[in-house]
């Protein structure tokens, strides 16, 4: 049943307004740096949706111009499928200073419980509704002797993959907000799983990225048949909690 997103809104609206949800940067942090340097009223928290995909320098290294001159804003984050390319992308995404991890979590961003799921349904692992290869991510990366020899590492796609029991944990857990790399049902390469997923958290809103297109408009026609908010968030594009524009996608 969807919550009352209008009291949500009400209630919520000062921190909402001020938790921005950013698309897949892709490297490019431009824009990012514009929009806070245009913004009227600056946001306390910046949520990346997934696909930061870093090289040559860590996230902690790319925070840190935010680090020192805006104090008092926050980052959060989730991973998405580009940044575990390889095994040296995510160790530069997860050396990140201050910025918290939000995949597998809930957490309380000044009022307004956010959850997150990052990473994104591999075949090799779990693709829903079809059958679970691997139930968590410890099988996935450690499958003895006879898997990886020769000192090989396991492929890093293990690692930005999305686990049947991050789903589980999840679920069992309450959020007002549920922010996914991959998308809902309503979108056409989305998944039904989240769906199931927002419902049992009963959250308020859901965000995506990693599509690259909005389709929110099309998604609110079926607002009341999924049972939340769902919104998307564009190439490098940026969205309050309200789910208002800050930053239109961007290309380049």
């Amino acid at each position: 049943m969807l919550r009352d997103m209008q009291t949500f809104d009400i209630e919520k609206a000062d921190a909402l307004r001020r938790i921005w949800f950013l698309g897949d940067v892709h490297n490019e942090f431009k824009y990012v740096a514009q929009a806070l340097l245009d913004a009227t009223e600056r946001p306390r928290w910046i949520v990346f949706l997934g696909d930061i995909d870093l090289f040559h320098l860590s996230f902690r290294e790319v925070l840190e111009p935010l680090t020192r001159n805006l104090p008092d804003v926050r980052v959060a984050f989730i991973h998405g499928n580009h940044d575990a390319d390889t095994h040296e992308a995510w160790a530069m995404l997860h050396d990140c200073g201050s910025a918290l991890p939000l995949h597998g979590q809930v957490l309380d961003l000044d009022g307004v419980r956010v959850a997150g799921l990052g990473g994104n349904f591999l075949g090799r692992v779990w693709t829903p509704p079809g059958d679970i290869k691997f139930a968590n991510k410890n099988a996935a990366m450690n499958r003895g002797e006879y898997q990886f020899r020769s000192g090989q590492k396991p492929k890093s796609t293990f690692h930005g993959a999305s686990y049947p029991d991050e789903v589980a944990k999840l679920a069992g857990q309450w959020a007002d907000i549920l922010v996914t790399h991959e998308a809902p049902s309503c979108h056409p390469y989305g998944f039904a799983a989240l769906d199931d997923l927002a419902r049992s958290m009963q959250v308020v809103r859901t965000f995506h990225g990693h599509q690259h297109d909005d389709r929110s408009d099309e998604y609110a026609a079926v607002r009341e048949e999924l049972g939340f908010d769902a919104l998307a968030v564009g190439l490098r594009a940026i969205k309050n909690g309200l789910g208002e524009v800050v930053l239109a996608r961007t290309e380049g």
